[in-house]
């Protein structure tokens, strides 16, 4: 093996000294190596001149094969290297994930899980994942989803919530309480709108066509913090300003939503700290 490397690094770099510098030995050394395995091989592989070193025919021949060879050693090496101890993890969710529920905890994921280096990367589209780029995801919907290992996480619920200081704690104080709507929902189907929360909870007589109208949750959820009125959202994702007071869910009819999964690129199913992850954000997401 030393006697390979050392004429693939000769034949690639066209040069005794450059492939001595390039293994951190000696030209001698490497001159040695070439000798032994033309001695092994019966031909000589390369031509010495003062000046270059050059590939005989059959040096051309073995040198395809040894530099295919290493070229896959190295990758099946690099995959190994991922597969056990890759140096960062990047995880892709929705702009409204990442920002309502998993920036809140991402000290809590550093404190149990320290060796973890994790990078969000935030999308309303759905991200392609690949090893070593963008790994694993948290996407929401029915799925399957082609071309990922998935794993539920939380069945998500949609309800009305608001802020304390509205004093909303009746299906009457909808009467009287601004509505927020938000048009920019594509999951789940149908939405979970006013019109279909008021029809489950039988709450009849109630414009649903007033009030303040957002594209996203994000700002709707700002804006009932900031009392502007009841929005109808996932109380997976307003699940600490909940614990915290911002917000309070007073009636008990809620809509079902779709699913958290938890998916990793091809290849990192069995992946400790993969494994890790997802089983912090499934016990997180349990709470």
């Amino acid at each position: 093996m030393a006697s390979l490397r050392a004429f693939e690094a000769t034949a690639r770099r066209s040069s005794f000294k450059a492939a001595a510098e390039e293994l951190f030995v000696t030209p001698t050394a490497i001159s040695h190596h070439i000798r032994q395995l033309e001695t092994h091989v019966g031909v000589r592989v390369l031509e010495r001149s003062p000046r270059s070193v050059r590939l005989t025919d059959e040096g051309r021949v073995l040198y395809d094969a040894v530099a295919s060879g290493f070229a896959e050693i190295a990758g099946a090496l690099e995959t190994l290297r991922r597969r056990q101890a890759p140096a960062t993890l990047t995880l892709t969710s929705t702009t409204a994930f990442l920002s309502h529920w998993m920036v809140q905890r991402l000290g809590e994921l550093r404190r149990l899980l320290p060796d973890v280096d994790l990078r969000l990367h935030a999308s309303n589209e759905i991200v392609a994942l690949r090893a070593g780029d963008v790994d694993v995801a948290v996407r929401y919907g029915k799925g399957p989803f082609a071309g990922v290992a998935a794993h539920p996480l939380r069945d998500d619920v949609f309800a009305p919530v608001c802020s304390p200081r509205l004093g909303v704690t009746a299906l009457d104080d909808l009467r009287r309480a601004a509505l927020i709507h938000i048009d920019g929902r594509r999951i789940p189907e149908p939405p979970p709108d006013w019109p279909r929360w008021c029809a489950k909870a039988e709450l009849a007589d109630l414009d649903t066509r007033s009030g303040a109208r957002f594209p996203d949750s994000m700002l709707a959820v700002q804006a009932a913090i900031a009392g502007q009125g009841v929005a109808i959202v996932s109380l997976v994702l307003v699940a600490d300003a909940l614990a915290a007071g911002l917000l309070v869910a007073p009636f008990a009819p809620v809509l079902p939503g779709e699913t958290y999964h938890f998916v990793c690129a091809p290849g990192l199913e069995a992946h400790r700290d993969v494994l890790a992850l997802r089983a912090f954000l499934e016990n997180s997401m349990k709470k």
